[in-house]
């Protein structure tokens, strides 16, 4: 089944209670995706949250505005199911379509990781307090959805995109995730409150996020990682995010997913190879020849 038209029967438009629960999600929702879209496409949003209904694909094909209608992030979130299986159905559906634009695809990859990896883990008080909708355990679902076959994705977006070229220039970042600076994201999931339900939900606690963490900074220049330590402030930065991995408080935490994760990055750093200058400063760290000032506020 194509984009044109999708198996509708997981929105129960006709269950009273789902549907009132559905409409009370969506002014959240709505803050988010009316922002740069006009009246029209939020609406077509909506539609398709409550509904079901899809887009008029071709009406937008070559449409080239930053945010369009349903991104791929969009289209998958917002579905009303949460079952692997359903959803990757439709990733792939939605990935082979010839109906889609690149920035479709795009955007969707980006946004998630802003969401889910970025904003996310800033210490927010409070989820009313956080810009964006909770996406909850669905971020998991649809991260291994979306980066369990990189190549794959990859293929996809080239064909889209119709050279190497343009894919180095516009895709390439988005799967590296600017490198290194994810352990200064894993620092602040570590600021976080410990009731928090952004902090419970984080991606970090899964065993395949880390490890594709772990991988784009392996597979990372040495060149980028050098130019962003050069600044002192980049320096510590760094050495500030090493230093919280080596010394939060596990036996303090108890067996949480954020104990359980420290762990395994702490072994990872020890294990794996890694830029030279990376490596001495967790060795450095962990030989307390670092000093750090102020390392548990933001």
């Amino acid at each position: 089944m194509g984009l044109e038209k999708i198996d509708t029967s997981y929105w129960l438009t006709k269950d009273k209670a789902w549907m009132e629960e559905r409409k009370a999600q969506w002014p959240v929702i709505e803050k988010v995706v009316e922002c740069n879209r006009r009246k029209s496409e939020v609406n077509m949003i909506k539609q398709y949250f409550l509904r079901g209904t899809m887009p008029k694909w071709e009406k937008y094909r070559d449409w080239d505005d930053l945010y369009r209608h349903l991104d791929l992030n969009l289209f998958l979130w917002l579905h009303p199911s949460s079952d692997l299986d359903v959803l990757k159905g439709l990733y792939k559906n939605y990935m082979e379509s010839d109906l889609i634009h690149e920035k479709d695809v795009l955007l969707g990859y980006a946004l998630f990781l802003k969401h889910e990896l970025m904003m996310a883990t800033s210490p927010y008080k409070s989820l009313e307090d956080y810009p964006f909708p909770f996406m909850g355990e669905k971020n998991i679902i649809l991260f291994r959805i979306l980066f369990e076959d990189l190549d794959y994705a990859k293929s996809q977006i080239l064909r889209l995109l119709g050279s190497q070229e343009s894919f180095d220039k516009k895709a390439r970042h988005i799967f590296e995730f600017l490198g290194y600076h994810h352990f200064l994201r894993m620092w602040l999931w570590l600021l976080q409150d410990s009731n928090s339900p952004l902090m419970l939900n984080c991606l970090y606690q899964y065993d395949d996020v880390v490890e594709w963490c772990m991988t784009t900074v392996t597979t990372n220049s040495e060149k980028e990682f050098l130019k962003e330590i050069a600044p002192k402030a980049g320096l510590k930065e760094y050495q500030k995010a090493l230093y919280c991995i080596h010394h939060f408080d596990t036996e303090k935490e108890g067996d949480t997913c954020r104990t359980r994760a420290v762990h395994k990055i702490r072994k990872i750093l020890d294990e794996r190879e890694f830029i030279p200058e990376f490596k001495q400063m967790w060795l450095d760290v962990k030989a307390g020849k670092v000093e750090v000032k102020n390392p548990w506020r933001r």
